[in-house]
């Protein structure tokens, strides 16, 4: 979901996939909210027994963050393959809030992770040129894993699995984004400060610290997946993110309307990881709670701000960052200090975040559409 944006298609016989992908994903995260209320309220049928927590934490990782993925992904997909993969991924959100369980359910919610490997993962794969890059694959692989886990706590298969399936998706797209994110942050960075500054920034990679992301948020995944008890893997992730992202000038990103919620997204969903880990180990308040600045802060702003800056390369107005970016950034960093001090006030503070995310992911598919009516720039 992060990193530099995938290659234009050379040819203009692929549709723009990221517009129906990002749309469909801001939209649903917007409606998420509403939709829960209703839920709540009686006016949906419910999950039939479900985990709700889990079940909550699966549309947002599954679901939402899937489709963020999904429109970066599909550069050279053909019509016909990508209208099969957005009904796929529609079917299965029906699917999931009109409580459609058993083998029905199973076959619904994993035809969109497993077209999402055969259309993306498995091209990134075999594009992939360097070590560093074959992790890529297997993590989107990992998440039809993560989903049939899921399924199968929901049929009654295997005891918990419900939790344990919605925490591998959450270590996936936090590997993700770590790794992606070391590709894009700092080579944008590097373009920052040869504009601002006249200078090269050096030093800005860290491949060992990459690698300990790497292996915490993996080594977390399989912890979790498993159901063995954590040892604070995701917490070395966290670690190494920060670290590195000393060396990507974070305060001169701020100037940025592209950059700067970037690097704050990283390093919200660094602080999370820890944050998490730390509540688990200690029993520092709810982990949810810190879970919290981790997805809503950190992936929450980084999937907003890239799929604006993915729009804008693809839609050719590279550099053309929207401000709205920046508003965006704002809304979900107040939203996710609201859900880590739910606890104080849940009452209060629970539903001022949710119209906050909401408002967010409303105004990233308002921006996204308003562009898409407005001609490309002249070459």
């Amino acid at each position: 979901m992060t990193g530099a944006a995938a290659p234009l298609p050379r040819s203009g016989r692929f549709p723009k996939a990221h517009r129906p992908f990002f749309l469909a994903a801001s939209l649903y995260a917007a409606l998420s909210v509403p939709l829960w209320v209703a839920e709540w309220a009686g006016l949906l049928p419910g999950c039939n027994g479900c985990d709700p927590v889990a079940r909550h934490a699966h549309e947002m990782l599954l679901g939402f963050a899937a489709a963020v993925l999904g429109g970066y992904l599909f550069t050279k997909v053909t019509r016909l393959r990508l209208a099969l993969a957005l009904l796929a991924w529609v079917a299965a959100r029906i699917g999931a809030w009109a409580g459609i369980g058993g083998e029905a359910g199973l076959a619904l919610s994993l035809a969109y992770p497993i077209a999402l490997f055969a259309l993306g993962g498995w091209p990134f794969l075999k594009a992939a040129k360097l070590g560093h890059n074959m992790v890529f694959a297997p993590a989107i692989a990992a998440f039809a894993v993560a989903e049939a886990l899921y399924q199968a706590g929901r049929m009654g298969l295997v005891d918990g699995a419900e939790r344990r399936g919605v925490m591998m998706a959450f270590c996936l797209v936090a590997l993700m984004i770590l790794v992606m994110g070391g590709r894009v942050i700092p080579a944008g960075m590097a373009g920052l400060v040869r504009k601002e500054e006249a200078r090269e920034l050096f030093d800005r990679n860290r491949p060992w610290a990459e690698w300990l992301c790497v292996l915490g948020m993996t080594a977390e995944a399989v912890t979790q997946a498993l159901g063995l008890p954590t040892f604070g893997a995701m917490a070395l992730a966290g670690l190494a993110g920060l670290w590195r992202q000393r060396s990507w000038r974070p305060l001169l990103a701020l100037s940025d309307s592209s950059l700067g919620p970037l690097q704050v997204g990283h390093a919200l969903l660094a602080l999370g990881l820890i944050a998490a880990a730390a509540s688990d180990r200690l029993g520092i308040g709810p982990s949810t709670d810190a879970l919290h600045l981790a997805t809503i802060g950190g992936m929450g702003v980084v999937t907003a701000a890239m799929m604006l800056r993915i729009d804008a390369i693809r839609e050719r107005r590279v550099g053309q960052w929207p401000r709205a970016g920046i508003v965006v950034a704002v809304l979900l960093v107040g939203g996710a200090d609201l859900r880590t001090a739910a606890a104080l006030m849940p009452e209060i503070l629970i539903p001022a975040s949710m119209a906050l995310w909401s408002a967010s992911f409303a105004l990233v598919a308002w921006t996204m559409a308003r562009g898409w009516r407005k001609p490309p720039p002249a070459l």
